[in-house]
């Protein structure tokens, strides 16, 4: 699934292989945890990213707002090999390692001028 907006919200719902969502200038959310099998990525220039994720994360997540917060939400299970950079504030709240062998996930998550919150799904 590839979403691309110059302008609005990528709302996200339901289950997908991969997903590719870009926005200029807008939020990027699941209301909802979704299901990605493989691959996330989320590129925002001025605008939020606040997802969450069911039952299994995928292999990789990458989630990158140059002005807004990001806000990954994560299964329990893990270990996860944990990006994660703001200029603001980092709080990560899942299982971590630094090992990319031992990581069930590559979890990715940055803003230049937001807070970055890497935590497990609150259901």
């Amino acid at each position: 699934l590839i979403a691309r907006t110059t302008k609005g919200a990528i709302i996200q719902r339901g289950a997908a292989r991969r997903i590719e969502a870009q926005t200029v200038n807008g939020e990027i959310a699941s209301r909802e945890p979704i299901a990605v099998a493989e691959h996330f990525s989320a590129t925002a220039g001025d605008g939020h990213i606040v997802v969450d994720f069911a039952d299994t994360a995928p292999r990789v997540v990458e989630a990158i707002s140059r002005n807004g917060e990001v806000v990954i939400g994560l299964p329990e299970r893990g270990p996860y090999l944990v990006h994660a950079q703001s200029r603001q504030s980092t709080v990560v709240r899942v299982a971590e390692t630094t090992n990319p062998d031992a990581a069930v996930a590559e979890i990715t998550a940055r803003s230049d001028n937001g807070a970055v919150v890497v935590e497990n799904v609150s259901r």
